[in-house]
């Protein structure tokens, strides 16, 4: 406890009064004589001890009076910060939490105005010359400066609900190391949260340890429950024309009923393509799924959907993909007799096939600037590797493309290891002379998920004869598909940037033709196509992702008219361009701010997509009270930090509190008023 005035406390000298009184009576006694007293000597023993208690009585009330009237003079109070020392150049940072959490409602009002009038009291509770800073979700550029009183009620007036969601130590760190126009020093920082503070963004722990002094100030919404799709996603994030699809939908309930049977909605390209029902109980999540077929290339615009009220800002999921009309695939040969044996049971393949188209070039007659057009690249025992033929090959799987090495038979496998080692593969170290049988299929890997319906117990797969022996590097990021009876891989495949490379540990000639008539030649090589196709990003989040790289395929300069175009407001924007050997990097930080399908225009055609979603972490619906964020300050210790109780009330009386403390002279007064009412009784 301390005090405003405190030299008023030299008064409580005066408590001698009541002692001096106490110890000296200066009542005069009057004389009074009677016949016979005796009757009176146990009554006079009897009332002694009353009236010597009743006057320490009386003396200790006369002494409480004085020191609880000298108290109300001096004006106590308890401090709300161990540190009350008041710089006269004060910097006042707000936080008004603009989520769309803020639109619910309380009894007062909606919470996200109530934080915006509590956001213009705390700027009319300080006086005129007082310098503000404002922070919101958005984190604007104009937010950065400091204003003045009018100013700050201006900026105010003007936000608006905001998708973007952020941490409260994003807030905390920036407000705490900015430096003020003058001498930092010489400055208090005083910062007031205004929220709702849902547990996915109230992080004291990650604030820093510069000193501020911090004020939260909780809204309270009324109690809602929230159904929502909180992500949504396939197994293999590559699309074909004529596939079937299934799409998982998590739902979560974040309320405390439970829901029943349900619709779940998906639309494709405004076409209902497929409806299902779930049920998930109270506080509870599950995971549906929708399956449909790709009857149309090109691009596809989803929506999945579910209805719930009031928050309708996560009833709907958008995704976006492409689905590839045609497989562009490439054999690389040579002129010698097994590489062409070799190149005859690839065509023979895909001769007839409409979705992957298949070309044939002799490597002494190669365009290797056009490797990078294909998805799939077959090498079909070539004998000798150029650097160039080398280095195209690898910017092309960097970008995505897919390569098939069937190695060629040599005594000298440097060639060959050589372009093992461009994609930290495997190198060839010996060669098996001796017929091995294929013996184990990893049935496990997504690679062949649907290719067998089911797996035989003695299964009769196809002989080799010879193949080679390849080192163990444990860093390698090598996948064994396919292999021997001796242990001894088949087909391994290596993730190499955004593409992949197959290596097979035998040629592909008409002595192993046994493979390339065995049922396992044709689902694995076409599945190795089918994989080529590239990974694409079904959605993304509004405020988290802010670039894009459109695929190679497309031919992009810095002279192109990139535009992206909202699609469901028809309004178009420019984003920056980045254009390099890896390819073209559109950026759009802070430009793309609502859910829904955007297109990527280069000269008014559409080359992309995109389907953005708000952030689910607005979705949880679950707050910290008063009581626990006291508690998480006093657990993360952090200093000059006070949680306002009763936030609703009017900020003068907040204000005044956090000013000079907690006021204590009205209860002085109280107690010295009861003390003298007493000392009369």
């Amino acid at each position: 406890m301390k005090f405003l005035f405190p030299a008023f406390l030299f008064a409580l000298f005066t408590i001698a009064i009541p002692i001096i009184i106490h110890l000296f009576s200066f009542r005069q006694y009057k004389t009074v004589y009677f016949s016979n007293v005796s009757f009176l000597k146990d009554i006079k023993k009897e009332s002694q001890n009353k009236s010597r208690l009743k006057q320490i009585l009386i003396l200790i009330a006369r002494i409480l009076t004085l020191i609880f009237l000298v108290f109300a003079f001096a004006q106590p109070y308890i401090p709300v910060s161990t540190d009350t020392k008041k710089q006269a150049n004060q910097i006042i940072g707000v936080y008004i939490d603009n989520s769309f959490s803020m639109n619910a409602f309380s009894e007062n009002g909606q919470l996200f105005e109530l934080a915006k009038n509590k956001a213009l009291e705390i700027s009319m509770a300080y006086s005129a010359g007082t310098k503000f800073k404002l922070f919101t979700n958005d984190l604007q550029a104009k937010h950065q400066n400091i204003f003045n009183k009018e100013q700050f009620i201006q900026q105010v007036a003007e936000i608006q609900p905001s998708p973007v969601v952020i941490p409260l130590s994003m807030i905390y760190n920036r407000f705490a190391v900015q430096k003020s126009e003058t001498d930092e020093s010489a400055t208090d920082k005083h910062l007031y949260f205004i929220s709702d503070f849902q547990r996915t963004i109230t992080d004291f722990e990650n604030f820093s340890k510069e000193p501020v002094f911090t004020y939260f100030l909780g809204l309270r919404a009324n109690e809602t429950a929230n159904l929502y799709i909180d992500s949504c996603w396939v197994e293999v994030p590559a699309h074909r024309l004529k596939q079937e699809e299934e799409m998982f939908v998590r739902i979560k309930n974040s309320s405390n009923q439970d829901y029943q049977n349900l619709p779940l909605k998906l639309t494709l390209n405004d076409s209902i393509k497929s409806i299902t029902n779930f049920s998930v109980n109270a506080q509870n999540e599950i995971t549906a799924s929708l399956k449909y077929t790709n009857n149309t290339s090109g691009l596809q615009l989803g929506n999945i959907e579910i209805s719930d009220y009031p928050f309708t800002h996560d009833n709907n999921w958008y995704i976006s993909y492409f689905v590839e009309p045609q497989i562009k695939a490439l054999a690389i040969f040579e002129n010698s007799q097994k590489s062409k044996e070799g190149l005859n049971y690839i065509s023979a393949l895909f001769k007839e096939d409409d979705f992957v188209v298949l070309d044939e070039m002799n490597v002494q007659s190669l365009q290797i600037s056009k490797l990078s057009d294909y998805n799939t690249i077959f090498l079909v025992n070539l004998e000798s590797f150029s650097s160039g033929f080398l280095s195209e090959l690898k910017n092309s799987v960097e970008k995505g493309t897919s390569v098939v090495v069937f190695p060629a038979e040599l005594k000298n496998q440097t060639p060959t290891n050589e372009l093992l080692a461009v994609f930290n593969a495997n190198k060839i170290t010996a060669r098996d002379t001796t017929k091995q049988k294929i013996s184990g299929v990893d049935f496990e890997n997504k690679f062949f998920t649907d290719v067998f319906r089911k797996k035989e117990e003695n299964p009769i797969y196809p002989e080799i004869s010879g193949h080679f022996q390849f080192e163990n590097n444990s860093q390698s990021t090598e996948t064994r598909l396919l292999w021997f009876q001796n242990n001894d891989k088949a087909l391994s495949s290596v993730n190499f940037e955004n593409g992949k490379v197959w290596v097979f540990a035998f040629p592909l000639e008409q002595k192993n033709e046994a493979f390339a008539r065995d049922v396992l030649f044709v689902p694995t090589i076409y599945n190795i196509v089918l994989y080529s196709l590239p990974n694409q990003e079904m959605s993304f989040v509004v405020g988290r992702n802010t670039f894009y790289e459109i695929p190679r395929k497309q031919n992009i300069s810095l002279e192109s008219k990139i535009e992206i175009e909202n699609v469901k407001k028809q309004e178009k924007f420019i984003p920056s361009i980045n254009v390099s050997a890896r390819g073209t990097l559109i950026e759009y930080p802070g430009q793309i701010v609502n859910d829904g399908h955007y297109l990527i225009l280069n000269e008014d055609t559409v080359i992309g997509s995109l389907a953005f979603n708000y952030d689910r972490k607005e979705s949880d619906l679950r707050y910290f009270n008063n009581k626990e964020l006291q508690e998480k300050i006093e657990t993360t210790q952090l200093k000059n930090a006070q949680v306002v109780q009763n936030a609703e009330k009017n900020f003068s009386e907040i204000f005044d509190e956090i000013q000079n403390g907690q006021q204590l002279w009205l209860w002085c007064i109280l107690l010295a008023l009861l003390l003298f009412w007493l000392k009369w009784r």
